[in-house]
């Protein structure tokens, strides 16, 4: 099916910035107009939360240890956006298979943050700030660089994101289905190369091949980038759950380290 045929009825280039998902380029029986309002909601709430600069430490105690945790959580909230984004643009200039590879960038992204909130929250209830800053330090710099792994030390050595999507089945009980078939487009098999581009069906009706950039199924790949979209109210609940925590961290913090500008 031809990418025009696929959305017959519907502009192809949205104009509109905000909201982010323009619904009249949303089909009702691909995503409720409900539902789309609710997406769009969420994602103007992420993005008010982008912020242009971090003064690192805390005025009057110069306490570090909540902003190097905002730090963090700035850079995830960014790629979440940029990703979900280009997925969606890049959809209506016919790159829907990039669009792919955006959203299972989008669970992997997910993933390691919800691993990223587990293990801090932990060592907040600990309560060694110490311990809560230097996790921070690392996990900003966490690589699979084999040559910084080994001049810096273990400790920033990236965990399998692979593992940290497993995790998330508890909250979303199909999430290795969803993410497998991601992972199927973003990798050069089948799905990602002649089944994505070829119409193998016209090599037995005609004779021939045919091809488009569009994909077999574009009204698919759109459901998909909602539902990836989707995928992020998961990563707003943590980024709650954290900021939550850092008032009375950086009251600690001032506790411990009154006018001195140390974790």
């Amino acid at each position: 099916m031809a990418f025009g045929e696929a959305l017959e009825g519907y502009a192809l280039l949205p104009e509109l910035e905000h909201p982010m998902f323009d619904p009249a380029l949303i089909p009702p029986e691909i995503w409720s107009p409900r539902k789309v309002a609710e997406l769009n909601a969420m994602l103007a709430r992420l993005e008010a939360r982008k912020v242009d600069r971090i003064v690192m430490p805390e005025a009057g105690s110069g306490f570090r240890g909540s902003n190097a945790i905002r730090t963090y959580c700035q850079a995830y909230l960014r790629r979440c956006l940029v990703l979900i984004g280009s997925a969606y643009d890049l959809f209506f200039i016919e790159n829907g298979l990039v669009s792919m590879m955006c959203l299972r960038a989008i669970y992997e992204t997910v993933a390691s943050f919800l691993d990223f909130e587990k293990k801090l929250q932990v060592l907040i209830s600990q309560g060694d700030l110490q311990a809560i800053f230097d996790f921070s330090k690392q996990r900003t710099h966490f690589t699979k660089d084999q040559h910084l792994i080994d001049t810096i030390g273990e400790q920033i050595k990236a965990t399998n994101v692979l593992t940290q999507v497993e995790k998330m089945a508890k909250l979303r009980r199909n999430i290795m289905k969803e993410y497998n078939f991601l992972s199927e487009h973003t990798h050069p098999n089948s799905f990602g190369t002649v089944l994505y581009f070829a119409d193998l069906k016209t090599e037995y009706a005609a004779d021939a091949v045919t091809f488009s950039d569009g994909g077999p199924d574009p009204r698919a790949d759109l459901q998909w980038i909602l539902v990836a979209a989707d995928l992020l109210r998961y990563f707003e609940d943590a980024l709650d759950r954290i900021e939550t925590e850092l008032p009375a961290l950086s009251a600690e913090g001032a506790a411990a380290a009154p006018n001195k500008a140390k974790p």
